[in-house]
């Protein structure tokens, strides 16, 4: 566990983006990343938001298969923008959870860290050093550069200290939430002041959120494995949560509303109104 550990902490702060996403519930034929706002793409604005921040020194997109080329050449075409933070395209999965990772193992190639988390030196992984990485959804694209620059630093403090292992911005629930089974009926309602909102970047030490995946994995492995009618695992529906599983301590800090995720037509008029100052 890195909870209660303190450990030196890399210099060099990694980014991972998820744009793999399709545009369907957009109403889109294009992938969501790269849908316009206002004349630059999700993808553009999200990496503006990165190298604003001044908090991410190497950035790790994750795309469809079919459009590294193409993403690769819109990267090289605006990397002068982003200053001195470097950009690299990847391919992603079928799952988000998929494609994170392959941008995980992208960073550990680049920090010298092998694919099981343990460090071997090299760039970044220097003398055991735990790396950071900042696990970013591309729709987030409006993503203040403060909020950015402050998870980044509290995650960096959680694991210099041994208090927690990372963080995630996250907004208070305003609504009343229920809990209900497959048939609807209600089962509870829990204390709305004890719920939160996720939204990213979420920040870890790679070595955990690596050895969290892998957990992860073995437990899907064994839940498929299970006769028909048994109730699967936990499910993980962020890296926060591959992290919570893991035993890790996760501390939650302000998220914005700024922040939000871009998923529906509505979303999209939103962030255009927001960038073109009519909101």
């Amino acid at each position: 566990m890195t909870s209660g550990m303190s450990r030196e902490v890399s210099d060099t702060v990694y980014a991972v983006v998820a744009a793999a996403g399709s545009g369907r519930r957009l109403g889109r034929e294009t992938p969501k990343a790269f849908v316009d706002v206002s004349g630059r793409t999700v993808l553009e604005r999200c990496l503006d938001g990165l190298a604003a921040a001044e908090a991410v020194d190497h950035t790790v997109v994750t795309v469809p298969a079919d459009m590294v080329d193409d993403v690769r050449t819109l990267v090289d075409r605006q990397r002068p923008l982003w200053g001195a933070m470097s950009v690299q395209v990847v391919a992603g999965g079928g799952e988000r959870i998929h494609s994170v990772l392959a941008g995980l193992h992208a960073v550990a190639a680049h920090a010298g860290v092998p694919h099981t988390g343990i460090p071997d030196g090299g760039a970044g992984g220097e003398s055991g050093a735990e790396t950071v990485v900042a696990v970013h959804d591309a729709a987030r694209c409006l993503t203040p550069p403060t909020m950015i620059a402050t998870c980044v630093e509290t995650a960096r403090e959680g694991l210099r200290t041994g208090g927690w292992a990372g963080v995630v911005p996250a907004l208070p629930v305003t609504d009343t939430v229920k809990i209900v089974d497959a048939a609807g009926v209600v089962r509870s309602t829990p204390a709305r002041e004890t719920l939160r909102a996720a939204q990213t970047p979420q920040v870890f030490g790679l070595h955990g959120l690596l050895r969290a995946n892998r957990m992860n994995e073995a437990r899907e492995e064994l839940d498929s494995a299970h006769p028909t009618g048994l109730v699967p695992g936990p499910l993980a529906t962020d890296d926060s949560s591959l992290m919570e599983l893991a035993g890790e301590r996760v501390l939650a800090v302000a998220g914005d509303p700024q922040a939000f995720k871009i998923t529906w037509p509505d979303d999209l008029d939103r962030a255009v109104r927001l960038v073109e100052g009519e909101e």
